[in-house]
């Protein structure tokens, strides 16, 4: 090797070594600038592994305590992790293996998986709700919101959700809902107008009832969101004072105070009562309740009742009866004028106080008391009561007494009006001295008109005997006229003694209680028919069976004894025709005697009643008969009367009493 081709080799050997010593040297300044970066790597990853764990821990801290269910799964719905909340709302263990779309329940599915979808491609959902069957069977209503969980080459590899079990709360606010509805029915429906408005006068709700009163011509449900700001100045027109209604309206609206039974009178004569109620929640305005009610009619009735009130209060102060009312303890509440005028004593003497102990005589105290508790049992009555007023006069008063109740129908004391009877009192006392004078002087009566009756018959007979003895001496020598006049004599002697018997028999008839008897006038009819002459061409008949009656015996058969003979006396007939019948009428009979006689004339139907009247001057009527039957027809409180045509007959009615 010649030497250029050496010197060539070792340059590029020195060369090379150089740049061996040179790469040896860059390589080992990078070497020590890996080392440290390797070091402070190695710290950064010793960081970066603490952070992670840290943050780690506290996921999973968020997770397990988290309250709301929260689930991870794969993209094909098989859980692979859900904590406690979501472990206890499904009712499945961690360890488990669940598919989430199983749980949805057949009617739900196809909905679940088209929501799948969009979720899968969205990346995720919210407010989703759907009902699950969960592990005990039941179905229940979630709420769900996912994400979908992307790795680093923005992958989709799972899912995230928090599922919320919102079946209580869906069943509450369904029943907020109805309650809602029930309430817009009710408020719709209401006999009162009703106008809720929000803090910014914006319509809320209304009723059929609020557009009526207003004039409003739309359905309720149109106005809800109306501005009300302007509507009083709209409406004002409906009022009698519109200035003052509306300034009223700004009034309450701006006060913000709860005002009640406004008054309000319409143009067209309603009158209205309004409320004004504003609503706050938790101390903060939210708007305000109006209502309206039509009050005329019951303005009406009080203004009505009211003048009734009054009228009445004025009739109870004036009236002459006392009125006096009194509490269950007897303690006097009310007492009328007529009632301090009564007692002397005034009004304020008398309230509070006891009636029986300031009014009522101590004799009378026990009659008070039993009347009383029949009040308080709810039965009226009416007494006497004797009392001494405030001057101790001694009065007699009636009382008639009611209880008095409350609206709940208990009786809380009791009315009384008295009537001062002390005049009627005497009266009656000197009524019964009066009628026991009468008996007295009856008795006697009776006593002087048998003596009469006597005494007057004593000398008829003295006369009729001379001239029995006259003729029987004289007898062959008298004259035809001396013997008629004998004969007149012997007359006029018969008719004066039955005259004094008739009289007797008039004057004696008198009601005697205790001779009233059951009588069956059939058996009457049959003693009559004994003791009088029918002559042989006058036919007597009863038409059909007569009552039992209560009477005396004596005096009945008297009665129809003078109307039948009177009947047998004026028959002119030759064939003459008397009967006897009655009429059943409710609380009496109506006997009837008539006669196909010679009737009498309407002049006489009142007169022949009259004691000495007749219809003619024969010498066998004395006038009394018919007088008598009147008497005792009168002593029965009834009523006599005749139904007659002359020359065809005569009825006589009377009516008799039935007993009880």
């Amino acid at each position: 090797m010649d030497d250029d081709k050496i010197q060539v080799y070792q340059r590029a050997l020195a060369r090379e070594k150089a740049a061996r010593k040179e790469a040896e040297s860059i390589l080992e300044k990078k070497s020590r600038e890996l080392y440290y970066k390797t070091q402070e790597l190695e710290i950064s990853n010793q960081k970066l592994e603490e952070l992670l764990q840290t943050r780690t821990s506290e996921l999973k801290g968020v997770f397990g305590n988290i309250v709301d269910a929260y689930v991870v799964m794969d993209l094909s719905g098989n859980v692979l992790r859900m904590n406690d909340a979501a472990q206890t709302l499904l009712g499945y263990e961690q360890e488990e293996k669940i598919n989430l779309l199983s749980l949805v329940i057949s009617e739900e599915y196809d909905r679940v998986l088209s929501n799948f979808k969009k979720f899968s491609e969205d990346g995720f959902i919210t407010d989703f709700q759907v009902k699950i069957k969960v592990a005990n069977g039941s179905t229940r209503l979630v709420h769900i919101n996912a994400s979908v969980i992307y790795n680093g080459k923005n992958q989709p590899v799972a899912a995230q959700g928090i599922v919320r079990d919102i079946t209580e709360e869906k069943a509450v606010q369904q029943d907020l809902i109805e309650s809602q509805n029930r309430l817009s029915t009710l408020i719709s429906n209401l006999h009162s107008a009703v106008l809720l408005e929000d803090e910014n006068r914006k319509v809320v709700v209304t009723n059929n009832r609020f557009c009526e009163f207003f004039k409003i011509p739309v359905d309720p449900s149109q106005m809800i969101g109306m501005d009300c700001a302007n509507a009083a100045e709209q409406s004002k027109q409906l009022f009698e004072n519109p200035e003052a209604f509306v300034e009223r309206i700004n009034h309450l609206t701006q006060e913000k105070k709860q005002v009640l039974s406004d008054e309000l009178q319409m143009i067209d004569g309603t009158i209205l009562e309004r409320d004004f109620i504003p609503i706050y929640e938790d101390g903060i305005y939210k708007g305000h309740l109006w209502t309206y009610r039509d009050v005329t009619l019951k303005r009406r009735y009080r203004e009505v009742i009211e003048a009734e009130r009054q009228k009445y209060s004025s009739i109870i102060a004036n009236m002459n009866l006392g009125l006096i009312e009194v509490d269950t303890d007897d303690k006097i509440i009310m007492v009328n004028h007529s009632l301090e005028k009564m007692s002397g004593y005034s009004k304020e003497e008398l309230i509070g106080k006891k009636g029986k102990e300031m009014l009522l005589a101590p004799e009378h105290h026990d009659i008070f008391s039993a009347e009383t508790e029949k009040r308080f049992k709810g039965i009226s009555n009416s007494y006497e009561i004797k009392v001494h007023t405030k001057n101790g006069a001694v009065r007699y008063w009636l009382v008639s007494g009611a209880p008095n109740y409350n609206i709940n129908g208990n009786v809380i004391g009791s009315i009384g009006i008295h009537l001062d009877i002390t005049e009627f009192k005497n009266l009656q006392l000197q009524k019964e001295n009066l009628l026991h004078k009468l008996e007295k002087s009856n008795d006697e009566l009776q006593e002087y008109a048998h003596v009469v009756s006597h005494d007057l018959k004593s000398p008829l007979r003295s006369i009729n005997a001379l001239v029995n003895w006259i003729k029987d001496d004289n007898q062959g020598n008298f004259s035809i006229d001396t013997q008629t006049n004998f004969d007149l004599i012997d007359a006029t002697l018969e008719k004066m003694e039955q005259l004094i018997s008739d009289v007797l028999e008039y004057s004696s008839i008198v009601n005697d209680v205790e001779a009233q008897n059951h009588v069956d006038l059939n058996v009457v009819m049959e003693d009559i028919v004994t003791l009088l002459h029918f002559p042989e061409h006058i036919e007597f008949k009863v038409v059909k069976n007569l009552p039992v009656i209560v009477a005396d015996q004596v005096k009945i058969q008297q009665l129809f004894q003078n109307l039948i003979s009177n009947a047998i006396h004026y028959n002119d007939k030759e064939k003459g025709l008397i009967e006897v019948d009655f009429v059943d009428d409710i609380d009496q009979y109506t006997f009837i005697v008539r006669d196909n006689g010679i009737g009498i004339d309407k002049e006489y139907h009142h007169k022949i009643f009259e004691i000495f009247q007749s219809l003619d001057k024969r010498e066998d009527s004395t006038g009394i008969g018919l007088s008598i039957v009147k008497k005792i027809v009168d002593l029965y409180n009834g009523r006599i009367w005749l139904e007659s045509k002359p020359g065809e007959g005569t009825s006589f009615y009377f009516t008799f009493p039935k007993t009880p």
